[in-house]
């Protein structure tokens, strides 16, 4: 009976270590601050950005010509940041996994973009009902982490009729302006963008910033005005920064558009909490 008992013991505890371990998995980061992850689209795995941004789940070309793709009759119409148009046919992923984790009723878009290596973007999508770690101290992603005592921000949920889903939250601009930001690590790191509409908001002059004209890789043209801001705060005034370097946008859609990596080393985003947890 004792032997039987320390069995079922010594299984048990292999079981919980397994699922630990599986709970985790290792990220890279490109030059640009970009997290790179692996993951299964309909058993084939591929290299993508996580990006908080990104609203749904996409793969470049290249990627969906290794594919099984089940076309559905439905598309989602969205925009870039910059205000380009995306008209995008939707697909059934049959498969979805990372890190031995499957996530089910997922679905992605295809875009006719090539990034090398990068086989597309993963977004917040199926991270609906799974808090969701970011750690860059030792760049790994961690599931369900528990984050009891930890700070928090509140976020803002954008959830476009079950087809693509974004995070904001509020912030300060010059503790004087509160807008929103659209949190997004696609956007890579130390990454501030804002409207130019808020320029003569906060008395900025557009001859003290450097103007300069970017192209997307979608093609269209936005006037940049590049230069620093005293300061920036979260409403609950738990981070704050001073002179950063940002960029006031012409036609950008948002408020704002920050990176994510500003707020802490280690980021959980709890969506069903409406907030992101700050451990480090």
């Amino acid at each position: 009976m004792r032997k039987r008992r320390f069995t079922v013991t010594i299984l048990s505890i292999l079981l919980f270590l397994s699922l630990k371990i599986n709970a985790q998995m290792p990220f890279t980061m490109n030059a640009s601050g970009h997290i790179i992850i692996k993951a299964k689209i309909n058993n084939v795995e591929g290299n993508f950005i996580l990006d908080t941004g990104a609203g749904l789940n996409a793969i470049f070309t290249k990627f969906s010509q290794k594919l099984k793709n089940e076309k559905t009759g439905n598309f989602f119409v969205g925009h870039r940041a910059t205000g380009e148009e995306l008209n995008l046919d939707l697909y059934n992923a049959t498969g979805f996994e990372m890190n031995n984790r499957k996530f089910k009723d997922q679905q992605y878009a295809i875009v006719d973009l090539d990034f090398g290596d990068i086989d597309g973007i993963i977004s917040l999508q199926p991270f609906i009902n799974t808090p969701l770690t970011i750690d860059y101290l030792n760049k790994k992603i961690v599931f369900d982490k528990a984050t009891k005592n930890e700070k928090s921000i509140d976020i803002q949920i954008a959830d476009y009729a079950g087809r693509a889903l974004d995070i904001f939250t509020y912030i300060k601009l010059n503790n004087t302006l509160k807008i929103q930001t659209l949190l997004d690590s696609g956007a890579g790191q130390k990454s501030f963008w804002f409207s130019s509409k808020l320029m003569e908001l906060l008395a900025l002059n557009k001859a003290d910033f450097k103007a300069v004209p970017v192209k997307s890789d979608f093609k269209k043209e936005n006037n940049y005005y590049i230069g620093k801001l005293s300061e920036l705060n979260t409403v609950n005034n738990l981070l704050k920064m001073e002179g950063l370097d940002v960029a006031f946008v012409d036609g950008l859609i948002y408020e704002g558009k920050t990176s994510i990596d500003w707020l802490g080393k280690v980021l959980t985003i709890d969506i069903a909490k409406r907030k992101i947890f700050i451990a480090e």
